[in-house]
């Protein structure tokens, strides 16, 4: 028999209560690990606020500025993203592969100092030497491409750890926050850490960073990221020169300045639904107060949330059928109760190869001496506009 309880098993309000626990529990991880793996972190400028800021420096400046929600879906997301690191960095570990986690790279400059966080940093010196930043991105699904502000993050690191490759900036920090000693160059880092003998000459080394982006079902890598040599002194300009306006507009705002002076990104972007600041951003004008319709909306957002549930049920319950039928070994119908199902093969969707075509077109009027038909003016002519549209968008403000 089940133990007894004198509640009922579905207790709203206690499981409310036990997931603010929870919640409390996860923002005071993230406080002390914050402080723990980034120091203060309003003392200095890091990297990935720095390549946020290469995406809409508004939203840059006012995470640097206030504080960020802590709502457990908020907070989840941060965390998940620190239980990949973690995890990653013990695969690597168990194979023995030589590795930094969180090395930090400090350069100094003007009041506030510019300062990186790789999350794994590899290094080997056979069959030649090599380094290669990791930086791990957790994401709800794998995208097509990675985002801007993530591909400036590891490009700045990249052409942080090459900048100050031979200078007094490196260090790692004890499980209690504190910097373990001095900054050091890079290869004297190696050497005591890790007893690999890298050359002082960085022009010499492999240096590379990749994303490695992670779901909770699959994982997806882009790069190699990495700056020529012919390169890195007008990337590092062109860096400190971003970091020089991103202080100057933080600092203006401490000391009496409007936020709405900092520019937005323009136009539509996947990540402004989600900013922890768009409620009051003037990208989105406040337009007419209708409170009357927020019921509405709200339930459509609940059926949509219950779609995907249903969409991903229905998947799984597909895959596992197919499976089923491929174990059974038969190619005939297999009868369950009162109903049948097979797996069948179909041939795919056939589409105009418009670039084959194309070339197919030149190819032939070349041969027949029409040199003076333009292929892409033919095109124009000959297509054909659909209907105009519309979309709705819907983003929670509060």
């Amino acid at each position: 028999m089940p133990p007894h309880t004198d509640n009922h098993p579905h207790d709203t309000h206690r499981g409310k209560a036990l997931l603010d626990i929870f919640r409390q529990g996860l923002a005071l991880g993230a406080q002390r690990r914050t402080a723990q793996t980034l120091g203060r972190r309003e003392t200095y400028l890091g990297m990935s606020e720095l390549a946020r800021f290469a995406e809409c420096p508004r939203a840059a400046v006012a995470t640097k500025l206030y504080p960020a929600p802590t709502n457990l879906p908020r907070l989840l997301t941060l965390q998940r993203g620190h239980w990949f690191e973690q995890g990653v960095a013990e695969s690597l570990s168990g194979l023995g592969i030589p590795a930094f986690t969180q090395l930090e790279i400090r350069c100094e400059q003007g009041e506030m100092p510019l300062m990186a966080h790789c999350d794994l940093v590899l290094v080997w010196q056979h069959p030649h030497p090599a380094v290669r930043i990791l930086e791990i991105k957790s994401t709800e699904t794998l995208p097509d491409s990675p985002y801007v502000a993530h591909e400036q993050q590891i490009l700045g690191q990249t052409i942080m750890l090459r900048h100050c490759w031979n200078l007094p900036a490196f260090c790692l920090r004890s499980p209690a926050g504190l910097p373990s000693g001095d900054p050091i160059p890079f290869p004297r880092l190696c050497r005591t850490r890790l007893g690999i003998s890298l050359p002082d000459d960085v022009e010499q080394v492999d240096l590379e960073g990749w994303l490695l982006c992670l779901s909770m079902r699959d994982a997806m890598s882009f790069g190699p990221y990495a700056i020529p040599a012919s390169d890195s002194s007008a990337a590092l300009k062109r860096l400190r020169r971003d970091a020089a306006l991103f202080r100057q507009h933080v600092l203006s705002c401490r000391t009496g300045g409007s936020l709405e002076a900092v520019p937005h990104i323009r136009g539509f972007h996947p990540l402004c639904p989600v900013c922890d600041h768009a409620a009051n951003c003037p990208k989105f004008p406040q337009g007419d107060s209708q409170p009357q319709w927020e019921p509405l909306i709200e339930n459509l957002t609940a059926l949509k949330k219950q779609r995907e549930t249903l969409e991903t049920d229905i998947r799984k319950r597909e895959v596992a059928l197919r499976q089923i039928y491929q174990f059974s070994g038969t190619k005939n119908w297999v009868l369950s109760g009162g109903y049948r199902f097979r797996e069948s093969r179909t041939a795919g969707p056939r589409r105009l190869n418009w670039e084959k075509l194309h070339g197919e077109l030149e190819e032939l009027l070349h041969g027949a001496g029409l040199d003076d038909i333009d292929v892409d003016s033919l095109f124009a002519h000959c297509e054909q506009e659909g209907k105009p549209g519309s979309r709705l968008f819907i983003n929670k403000i509060a």
